[in-house]
C-alpha cells in the first residue's frame, strides 16, 4: 500500500545565464544480481552512504538478450527521510507501465531532500549505471519516470543526464531544469491538479517544443494531484509513445 504522500517540491527554474552545477558521479559498481521478482535492497553508494532501493526483474528477462531499464522516482514525504522502501511503493503504483517496459526497474529511496539534491542525483544515476553493469541492459532503452516530487526529479535528473537516459515521463510534476532536450519526453498532468498548476506544466512543455524538443503533452482529466494510481494508464501510454519515436 502506498504511504501518505506529501508535496514538498516547489516550482523551480534554471536561471538564464547561469550554468548548472556539475555533480560528479562515482564510477559504477555492481549490484547484487537477483532473479525474477521485486527485491528490497540496500547499497553503499560512494560519496553518499547507504541507499535503500527496490529492484524488479521481469519474467521476460534473459541475460543473453539486452533488456530495457527504467528508473522510478518517488513522491514527497514527511520528516527528514522517506519511510523505508517508499520507492517500492511508487513502483507498485506504476506497475502496469513497469511491466510494459519489462526488463529491469529500479526505484531508490531519497536520502533526504528532493531529487534535485546532489546526493539524490548522485545515488540515482549511480544505481542506474551500476544496474547496467550488473544486468544485460540495452543502452538505447533506459527510461526514467516519477510522480509529483519524483516527476520533478524526472525533469531534473533526465535533463542533466541525456547521455544516459533515452526517454522521460514526468507525472504531476513541478517544472525544473533545462528546456533543451535531445531525448523524447512524455508529460502527464491533470487539468484538475490542485497543487501544481496545469498551466505551468503546459508552458514548460511549450518552451521545449519551441526549442525543437521531441515532446508530447497529455492532459489527464478528473484527477487531483494526489490520485496517484489514476495516472498509471497514462504512464503506460507514455511508454508506448516513447518507444515509437
Amino acid at each position: 500500500m502506498m504511504c501518505r504522500m506529501v508535496m514538498m517540491a516547489c516550482v523551480s527554474v534554471w536561471v538564464v545565464g547561469c550554468a548548472p552545477t556539475v555533480v560528479s558521479i562515482p564510477a559504477a559498481g555492481k549490484l547484487a544480481e537477483r532473479g525474477v521478482g521485486v527485491h528490497r535492497e540496500s547499497m553503499s553508494v560512494p560519496q553518499v552512504g547507504t541507499v535503500k532501493y527496490a529492484i524488479r526483474v521481469d519474467d521476460s528477462y534473459n541475460r543473453s538478450t539486452p533488456a530495457p531499464l527504467v528508473l522510478v522516482l518517488h513522491y514527497g514525504y514527511e520528516g527528514s527521510e522517506p519511510d523505508a522502501y517508499t520507492g517500492a511503493d511508487m513502483m507498485e503504483t506504476f506497475m502496469d507501465a513497469v511491466r510494459e517496459i519489462g526488463g529491469i526497474a529500479i526505484a531508490p529511496d531519497a536520502v533526504g531532500g528532493d531529487w534535485r539534491s546532489v546526493n539524490n542525483e548522485r545515488s540515482a544515476v549511480w544505481l542506474v549505471k551500476s544496474a547496467m553493469n550488473t544486468y544485460n541492459i540495452d543502452a538505447n532503452q533506459v527510461y526514467v519516470t516519477g510522480y509529483s516530487m519524483g516527476g520533478e526529479g524526472t525533469w531534473y535528473v533526465a535533463g542533466r543526464h541525456q547521455d544516459l537516459f533515452t526517454g522521460a515521463i514526468p507525472v504531476a510534476a513541478p517544472v525544473t531544469g533545462t528546456t533543451q532536450w535531445q531525448i523524447p519526453v512524455y508529460v502527464i498532468h491533470s487539468s484538475q491538479d490542485d497543487v501544481v498548476p496545469h498551466s505551468s506544466a503546459k508552458k514548460h512543455a511549450a518552451s521545449i517544443e519551441a526549442a525543437d524538443g521531441l515532446i508530447q503533452f497529455k492532459t489527464a482529466r478528473g484527477l487531483t494531484h494526489y490520485d496517484a494510481g489514476g495516472y498509471g494508464s497514462h504512464v503506460t501510454e507514455g511508454v508506448r509513445w516513447i518507444r515509437a519515436q
